[in-house]
Order: C-alpha cells, then sequence, then structure tokens
C-alpha cells in the first residue's frame, strides 16, 4: 500500500471519529439548556464546561479507538465496525452522563455548577467520561465468539464496568477521610481533581479486567469479577500508603479541606495512575 493510501485511509478513520465528537457536542448542546455552551467556553472562558467537554471528547475517542486494534478486516469492514462501535460508545457516554448525576454527583446540580464555574464538578464529570472511554476500549477489545456473542459480550461488560465504577465511588467515598461530595460542590478543584483521577485510575483497571478474547459467558464474568475486586482493593489500600508516602508532612485531609491544595493532590494522584497502570498490566 503506497503512502498516498496509508494516508487517504488515516484521514477517512480521523474523520469518522470527528464526526462523532461533533455528535455528541450537539447532543451536549441540546442537553445543556440552562446557559450555551460555546460562549460558556468561547466568551467567558468557562473551565468548568471546557472540562466536562474535555472529558466527553477525550473518552468517546478513546473508547472508539478499539475498533481500530487487533487484526484488520479490511479496509470497509474496519470503517463499518469504527461507526458501530462509535455508535454504541456514544450511548454509553449518555447513560455515563446519566449516572454520573444520579450517583456520583447526587444532589449537585451539574449544569448549575457548571455554568457558574465550578471547576471541581467539571473535573469529576471529565474522569468519569474518560473512565467510561477506557471502559469501553476494554469491551471492544479481543475477538472469540461469533459477531453477535461479541457484541453482546462488549454491552454487558460495558454496563457491568460502570455498575462497578459506581460501586467503587461508593467505596472511596467511605474510605476517604473528607465530604467528597460537600467539598466538590464548594468548588473546590483540589477535591474535584482527586476524584476525577480516582475515576480514571479506576477506568484503567476495568479496560484491562473486560479486554481479552470471549472464552465463554460465566468464565469471562469470573473472570472479570476476581480481577476488579482485587484491582480495586489494591487501589483503595495503596493510595493510604500513596499518602504517607508523599505527604510525609500532612494530610489529604488538610490539603483537600482546608488548603485546596491542588499541587499536592497532583502529586499524590500521578502515583495512583501510574500504580493502575501497573496494576492493569499484570491483570
Amino acid at each position: 500500500m503506497t503512502y498516498l493510501e496509508n494516508l487517504s485511509i488515516y484521514i477517512v478513520y480521523a474523520a469518522v471519529v470527528l464526526a462523532y465528537i461533533w455528535i455528541a457536542k450537539k447532543w451536549r448542546d441540546v442537553a445543556t439548556r440552562k446557559f450555551d455552551d460555546d460562549k460558556e467556553i468561547e466568551q467567558n472562558g468557562n473551565m468548568a464546561v471546557g472540562l466536562r467537554r474535555f472529558g466527553l471528547y477525550l473518552g468517546l475517542a478513546i473508547g472508539m479507538s478499539a475498533a481500530l486494534t487487533g487484526e484488520t478486516l479490511g479496509f470497509v469492514n474496519d470503517l463499518k465496525t469504527l461507526a458501530i462501535e462509535g455508535a454504541l460508545v456514544l450511548v454509553m457516554m449518555m447513560l455515563s452522563r446519566f449516572f454520573n448525576d444520579a450517583i456520583i454527583l447526587h444532589g449537585i446540580n451539574n449544569d448549575d455548577e457548571a455554568q457558574a464555574g465550578n471547576t471541581a464538578v467539571g473535573l469529576v464529570e471529565a474522569g468519569s467520561y474518560i473512565a467510561t472511554g477506557l471502559i469501553m476500549f476494554g469491551a471492544f477489545s479481543g475477538g472469540g465468539g461469533t459477531v453477535l456473542q461479541g457484541y453482546l459480550s462488549a454491552m454487558l461488560f460495558a454496563v457491568l464496568g460502570q455498575v462497578s465504577l459506581l460501586i467503587f465511588f461508593q467505596a472511596y467515598e467511605f474510605v476517604t477521610s473528607f465530604n467528597v461530595r460537600e467539598e466538590v460542590k464548594a468548588a473546590n478543584p483540589a477535591a474535584g481533581l482527586a476524584v476525577g483521577c480516582m475515576l480514571v485510575a479506576l477506568g484503567v483497571l476495568l479496560r484491562a479486567s473486560i479486554a481479552g478474547d470471549f472464552q465463554g459467558w460465566m468464565v469471562d464474568i469470573k473472570s472479570f469479577a476476581l480481577s476488579t475486586a482485587n484491582g480495586i482493593l489494591l487501589l483503595l489500600i495503596f493510595r493510604k500508603v500513596i499518602d504517607w508516602l508523599f505527604l510525609p508532612n500532612t494530610t489529604l485531609r488538610v490539603e483537600v479541606e482546608k488548603k485546596r491544595n491542588v499541587a499536592a493532590v497532583a502529586v499524590t494522584q500521578a502515583c495512583i495512575l501510574a500504580l493502575a497502570i501497573i496494576i492493569a498490566g499484570v491483570i
């Protein structure tokens, strides 16, 4: 295949992904009725609105990229797969937003907070979207079974992954020394960054737990459950260890609640993400 032929294929794939991102933009434009997203981003420089769009677009692309991994089935078939999986990823992004509002940020009006410039809400939404994209990447990775089994398996594990994300958030709230929702509602960017990064870290683990060839429904479900449970447990344990090691003269609660110290949270969450990547590599 010549250089120009390869370049043409890359352009087509990029155009399809951009088309879905544009559809996602229009969906959010319509869903956000209280204010004009474009105006908030372009004229007001609203970071909260920009962050939620950042997470949506990046998560969508991550989820769609699974269609381009593995062995090629030919340009036309690969393009069809990208289009079909793109639509499914977009649907899951819509459901992710619903779960985000109903459970992760329960009691917080995301749109009102975003319009007011609540960066913490934007960071949590961004983390949720990116985590969903990682889950979808895992769901659409691998092969085995019939085409129908492949898509049914992908959607089943996408849902299981999303449920696991919500369960993990409840566990994270339980072991966290500060009131997560109250700090996010109070527009504390340090709390938003902590929650958003933890969601992404779990997304990394869930992607690895879900990815792989279809081996059978019960075998895959058992493997997913065991890998996810081990990953969550390790993440919660090492979260405490990381706080002790990298915040030796203070505590995470003090840095988040009293100081709103984004720098301190960034250091610890980078370690959490690094650990999640390593754990995912051996799941």
